[in-house]
């Protein structure tokens, strides 16, 4: 026999033994002169597996019996790991064919379902065409060969899809992944694979980084953000810094969402769909996320945004009571898991943790109203838009530059300036947030909610990062300045505004406000105290 430590490739020939010596007749026993493809203690036989043993086939000599394992023969032609973030899932790829020539498609395998003494997962992707001899014994033995077939001109090919966007580090490399490979220092490269799925998800994808004149010139076309809206100037800056900050999750979670709201015909959308597009191949009507999505879906895509832009469009609570109720429900689980930094914990069948989704992205939503709730709103910065606000000649010029993949491009760039400085600002990024929060603190900014220094210091931090990174890229110190400014400048208005959005949502102060108008109106009286009548 073959040494078992190593798979070994033999062709055997049963006739070479002694005419005494002759072999067993156990069920598929071969003839005395039938070659057989052999490896370890299997071999291929007729075009299908077969298990060796060996026999004392009489007082002469020793013989072996080969023993059917089923009716065809396969191999695996690649090891795929799926890396989700949360958790790495195995599939084999095999391919067979079955003994009297009929071929067995390509399948993708569960690697617990092929390693699993209880499944048939030859059934399972192939149908009835294969079949396998009946007992426990023969689906292990017929694992055993099947892996030691596949290794025989050496280890299966092994590769890993990544499941989510962002920065991974690989091979002692920080990437960011992205649907078209991954941005590194040295740019694109398509040697890392991601699947996100279907659908608008599938339009995450970077194209190669900008450089030169052609980097100078998306910059000062996606500078224009910043005057989208004149009679709101803050609007567009705290739209160009949502973009900044969103790569830097990695240093930072990011435990709030930019919530924009306004009457229909506001062009909310459009403007959110600006910012999606430095991410990929987006417009007002390809938004991963909507919120008629259900709860697993819009935790599910958020988590695989890691450090990336995330839109959930069209918040629009129903005239029915009870569907403006789930709706309002689905926002403040939503908005609260975003805020902890916690998914929905499961348990599995036998009460083990399943590990849940959580919100990784920066998330910008849109809608007609407001959650409901000071402690929610105290996670968003708030912007409301107008009918008027937005110029229409500006957005169309933002629109073609996106559309053309220039605002893509920008960000590519941007990430590649990143790449090499990752472990640097991973330790300094929390600190600049810090300094900037406990200098908002000091000086009265941001005073809507105890939460809100910290979102105005993520906002400014990651305006000045991207702001470096313009620098680097050309722009001047004097207009980088004036852009500094102008950024910190907006942000500071947007958060003056939002203690007027907390104080609406004062219970007390709304009881009293519907009390004030119930009674000015005529629609309500105290009643007279001893006859409970009219006064």
């Amino acid at each position: 026999m073959a040494d078992k430590s190593k798979p070994v490739l033999e062709l055997v020939n049963s006739a070479k033994k002694p005419a005494t010596k002759k072999t067993g007749n156990g069920s598929g026993g071969s003839g005395s002169s039938t070659k057989l493809l052999k490896f370890g203690d299997y071999a291929i036989k007729n075009g299908a597996f077969h298990q060796i043993k060996a026999v004392r086939a009489g007082p002469d000599g020793d013989g072996f019996v080969e023993f059917p394992l089923c009716d065809f023969t396969c191999k695996i032609v690649e090891e795929i790991v799926q890396d989700t973030g949360l958790e790495d899932s195995s599939f084999l790829r095999i391919k067979g064919l079955r003994a009297d020539n009929v071929p067995l498609p390509l399948v993708d395998v569960p690697a617990k379902s092929f390693y699993s003494s209880q499944g048939n997962w030859a059934n399972e992707h192939w149908g009835t065409a294969p079949f396998i001899y009946p007992g426990a014994a023969k689906k292990d033995n017929l694992r055993a060969a099947i892996h030691l077939y596949s290794r025989l001109n050496g280890d299966v090919p092994r590769r890993v899809i990544y499941k989510f966007t962002g920065w991974k580090k690989i091979n002692e490399q920080w990437h960011y992944l992205t649907g078209s490979g991954a941005i590194t220092a040295a740019g694109l490269v398509d040697s890392v694979e991601t699947d996100l799925g279907s659908g608008h998800m599938t339009r995450y994808a970077l194209p190669p980084p900008l450089a030169g004149d052609e980097l100078r010139a998306a910059i000062n076309e996606a500078l224009q953000l910043v005057t989208i809206c004149p009679t709101k100037p803050h609007t567009g800056t705290v739209l160009l810094a949502t973009v900044a900050r969103a790569p830097l999750g990695e240093h930072h979670p990011i435990d709030f969402c930019l919530w924009i709201h306004g009457l229909t015909g506001s062009r909310k959308s459009e403007l959110a769909a600006l910012c999606l597009a430095f991410f990929g191949d987006f417009n007002a009507r390809r938004f991963p996320a909507n919120w008629s999505d259900t709860d697993n879906a819009l935790e599910s895509k958020a988590f695989q945004c890691k450090d990336s832009l995330y839109i959930v469009d069209d918040f629009k609570p129903s005239v029915n009571q009870a569907e403006a109720a789930k709706l309002h429900s689905k926002a403040e689980r939503f908005i609260r898991n975003t805020g902890n930094q916690a998914g929905r914990n499961r348990l599995s069948s036998s009460l083990q943790a399943i590990p849940a989704p959580y919100n990784r992205s920066m998330t910008i939503a849109t809608g007609e109203d407001l959650p409901r709730g000071q402690s929610l709103l105290g996670r968003l910065l708030v912007l409301e838009l107008a009918r008027n606000d937005v110029d229409n000649n500006q957005l169309t010029l933002c629109q073609q530059s996106a559309a053309a993949g220039k605002f893509a491009g920008l960000m590519s760039a941007y990430i590649q300036w990143l790449a090499p400085r990752m472990d640097q600002l991973k330790q300094d990024f929390p600190k600049f947030v810090q300094q900037y929060r406990d200098k908002a603190t000091q000086d009265g900014l941001a005073t809507s909610h105890p939460r809100a220094p910290e979102l105005y210091a993520n906002m400014v931090a990651g305006a000045e990062t991207f702001i470096d990174f313009l620098q680097d890229a050309g722009v001047s110190s004097e207009r980088a300045n004036v852009l500094t400014a102008d950024i910190e400048t907006g942000l500071k208005q947007a958060f003056s505004e939002q203690g007027a959005y907390q104080s609406e949502q004062d219970e007390v102060r709304r009881f009293i406000d519907l009390l004030k108008a119930a009674f000015s109106s005529g629609n309500c009286h105290i009643a007279e105290r001893l006859k409970k009548a009219p006064p």
